[in-house]
């Protein structure tokens, strides 16, 4: 954790309630998913240029930006290349019926250089031309060309790769490609949602986890899209390479449980006082200690206490338990779960956004009962700011939004995802991300969701969830919630 140097409408209502609570019968539907290459293979000719900058389209007009396109040059021979994309596991292959692949090209003409792609057709082990440069004008401004092709089962291995050829007519001049990516059409069935709005809080140890109309507690799938949404995905990541992690499960890791514990307190739980490395941005305590309490495992080592007999909630950073029995840490914050009050401007908690962190760890008791009615906290390891309701930065100044994502950002998965053919548990959490979404709570690895070890985790069911990326998901603007900027409470 990076630390500072010293009103809706009825009918909308109405809307809300059938979309996210009726039953619904599962159907056959169009979906689709858009890939980005996962490797660039030469066979003539020579390619410069990292191939993350494909996932990105981000050159317009005449830029020449290096750094942000691939080269296919042609020294003394024809250029010719694939690139291999690869259809997540979780679609049927079956099922798939289109590709609609996306270029951004600078290059020659094709009346001086033809440019053409190709599909690798498996069954017949040759080359379909799917496109070419034809519709290009100008060979100085990047122009996106597009290439529909259905009737696509003998483009596809048996472990779902499609590989993408790009060859020229001749070696008379070089391409740039900005971009490429292959959007695969499939039918796929409804999802059944499996999250649903109760307008209840969740519920620890007997304690409302914050009021029912509290930020964490209120859905977000129906909020507009905030103005910088795709830069701050961009800032994040939004190719495979920075994908989502759930950075909690069974068993250990390096040494140690994997995910951030909780522990419960009560009335007979002994009180200690900490001495706090920010004592000017943390409550004076005291804090109850249950006996060998549960420490987050790692670096940060978060101490995170309910006390039940009165529903307040103790959480505190970088916790060390000294040998004459006193306590010590960075900072602390102690919250009512029963009142929506924040921390002042510009203090942090026990995570770097001066968020409450509780409320947004996945707990498998709530996959259990197959709803997850809150938003769930992850990291990112660049922030720029804080928005409402984050009081806290590492990074920037108060109140100037800038790229780079801000402390208190919200995202939600988009609601054309397709979550059907994820297990039954991983459905709860994904529809989790679609109606409450992730709350960025503090630096750390990009895209990386919290939550409770818990032995009943399927570590390799979790990691599923590994090939959604930053492309799946949307970032909202929540300041249409916020009623008093002191407060968590929403409209």
């Amino acid at each position: 954790m990076k630390r500072p140097v010293i009103a809706i409408t009825s009918i909308a209502l109405m809307l809300l309630f059938l979309l996210t609570c009726s039953p619904q019968t599962t159907l056959a539907a169009s979906a689709s998913v858009s890939l980005a290459p996962v490797s660039i293979t030469t066979l003539q000719g020579a390619t410069g240029g990292q191939l993350s900058a494909l996932a990105l389209k981000d050159q317009s007009g005449t830029q020449n930006i290096p750094s942000d396109y691939v080269s296919f040059t042609t020294p003394r021979t024809i250029y010719s290349g694939y690139r291999t994309y690869q259809i997540p596991s979780r679609i049927s292959l079956s099922s798939v019926v289109g590709f609609q692949i996306m270029a951004n090209y600078k290059g020659p003409l094709r009346s001086s250089q033809r440019w053409t792609w190709s599909l690798y057709n498996w069954k017949s082990k040759t080359w379909i031309n799917v496109g070419d440069n034809a519709s290009v004008t100008n060979s100085t401004v990047w122009t996106t060309l597009s290439f529909a092709k259905t009737n696509v089962s003998q483009f596809m291995d048996g472990t779902g790769k499609i590989r993408l050829l790009l060859q020229s007519g001749n070696s008379t001049g070089d391409a740039k490609l900005d971009y490429e990516s292959i959007s695969v059409t499939y039918n796929a069935p409804v999802p059944t949602p499996t999250s649903t709005y109760t307008g209840t809080s969740p519920v620890i140890g007997g304690c409302p986890v914050f009021p029912a109309d509290n930020y964490w507690n209120t859905p977000v799938n129906t909020l507009p899209l905030d103005s910088h949404s795709r830069a701050w995905i961009n800032s994040i990541g939004r190719d495979p390479d920075t994908g989502f992690h759930m950075d909690f499960g069974s068993g250990t890791w390096d040494g140690g449980p994997i995910g951030i514990p909780y522990n419960l307190a009560d009335a007979s739980t002994p009180k200690y006082t900490f001495s706090f490395y920010y004592p000017d941005e943390s409550d004076p305590g005291p804090y109850p200690i249950p006996s060998n309490p549960l420490i987050e495992y790692g670096s940060d080592h978060h101490l995170l206490v309910v006390d039940t007999s009165t529903c307040y909630l103790y959480e505190m950073y970088d916790v060390t338990h000294h040998s004459n029995g006193t306590w010590s840490g960075g900072s602390g914050a102690i919250w009512n779960l029963n009142s929506d009050a924040l921390r002042p401007a510009g203090w942090t908690s026990a995570d770097a956004a001066g968020l409450p962190m509780v409320p947004g760890l996945v707990r498998y008791d709530e996959i259990a009962t197959g709803h997850i009615n809150h938003a769930l906290r992850f990291t990112a390891n660049s922030t720029n700011s804080y928005i409402w309701p984050a009081h806290h930065l590492t990074d920037g100044t108060p109140g100037v939004v800038t790229n780079t994502p801000p402390m208190g950002a919200r995202f939600r998965l988009k609601a054309s995802f397709d979550i059907s053919t994820y297990p039954a548990d991983m459905q709860v959490l994904l529809q989790a991300m679609k109606t409450y979404g992730i709350v960025l709570a503090d630096n750390g690895s990009d895209w990386y969701v919290s939550g409770v070890p818990d032995s009943r985790w399927n570590n390799d069911t979790l990691h599923l969830l590994d090939d959604i990326t930053g492309s799946d998901f949307e970032a909202v603007d929540t300041s249409t919630l916020m009623i008093n900027p002191n407060s968590g409470a929403a409209k």
